[in-house]
């Protein structure tokens, strides 16, 4: 092989790595942090987060028996810090959740692999407080 066809061939696989690489990552739709920010948004900045998207979404496609279904996995909020993407729900109610319980496992797992984020941040506005969770697999 020539020169010439080593080059053609290396612009072919960065070509095909960058096309990969694009389709590779989680297409996560949502709405930009408004201007007018809420007091949790506030309550993450100033616990050092950088509140990326409100609302965020991910559509999950799956096939049962070869038929196509597809549903969306949805958050609060997305936000970054260090590096690291984080999840972020929202708990209304007063009363504190043991998030170490199966259900709330299971589903903040679900959570954070549709979303191929780091963690999740449980934000509970009433009392201003914050939990960290991080799986590691």
């Amino acid at each position: 092989m020539e020169t010439r066809d080593w080059i053609i061939l290396a612009v072919i696989a960065i070509a095909a790595f960058f096309w990969w690489l694009k389709n590779r990552t989680v297409k996560i739709s949502g709405k930009k942090v408004a201007a007018s920010r809420s007091k949790t948004v506030r309550f993450l900045e100033e616990a050092g987060y950088e509140v990326i998207k409100a609302g965020p979404a991910v559509v999950v496609r799956m096939t049962v028996d070869g038929r196509p279904y597809s549903f969306e996995v949805k958050s609060d909020y997305l936000a970054r810090k260090s590096g690291r993407l984080f999840l972020v729900k929202v708990k209304r109610d007063k009363r504190q959740v043991r998030l170490q319980s199966k259900q709330w496992r299971t589903s903040l797992l679900q959570d954070v692999l549709a979303f191929r984020a780091d963690g999740v941040i449980m934000v509970y506005p009433e009392k201003e407080k914050l939990q960290e969770i991080i799986f590691r697999i």
